[in-house]
């Protein structure tokens, strides 16, 4: 999976001067935007042709993956074995929301766990800014301060840690609930 910053994004972000080959740079980086994806519990980067199994809850079903860019297929069994592909005018797409729905009076849509494969593409083209910025910031704390040490003394030896709930700032976790899946709490 691709990095949601780049290192001349580090160095527009924090004036750094970070060399292009730095190899620490560019670990932070991945693990700053491991860091992202697992808050957000989403890729991000565009994915197309992903195929997902869902289990519907109240007559649909919900994509893991936001936001939707478009549903290709959506495919339905009755018995666990043989799959239908369901004509498009039968069902509606909340693209920004990620459920598919049936549409009323459409037939026999199955309630059973994984019984709806849906194929589809989703993420963005271009990583947003905020969180190329939320990235290089996590990044950027951890390239000037890699032992954490946000403060140290030496006469009566007192040391501070740099250390943020989950590893993001107040305003990073701002940002970021503004990407998270809203139907999730």
């Amino acid at each position: 999976m691709e990095d949601l910053a780049s290192i001349a994004d580090l160095n527009d972000f924090s004036q750094l001067g970070v060399d292009p080959a730095d190899a620490a740079a560019a670990f932070l980086l991945k693990v700053a935007s491991g860091m992202v994806r697992r808050y957000l519990q989403q890729d991000i980067t565009a994915t197309a042709g992903d195929v997902e199994y869902c289990d519907p809850l109240s007559g649909g079903v919900l994509l893991s993956q936001l936001p939707v860019n478009n549903v290709t297929k959506v495919e339905t069994t009755l018995d666990g074995a043989t799959w239908t592909v369901a004509d498009p005018a039968t069902y509606v797409v909340s693209r920004r929301l990620g459920i598919v729905s049936p549409r009323a009076y459409t037939g026999l849509w199955p309630t059973d766990p994984e019984s709806w494969r849906v194929t589809y593409s989703h993420g963005y083209d271009n990583v947003p800014d905020e969180i190329k910025g939320v990235v290089c910031g996590v990044a950027a704390r951890a390239y000037t301060t890699p032992s954490g040490i946000d403060m140290e003394r030496t006469g009566q030896r007192q040391v501070k840690y740099n250390l943020e709930s989950g590893g993001f700032t107040p305003l990073e976790k701002l940002i970021l609930d503004g990407f998270r899946i809203p139907r999730v709490a």
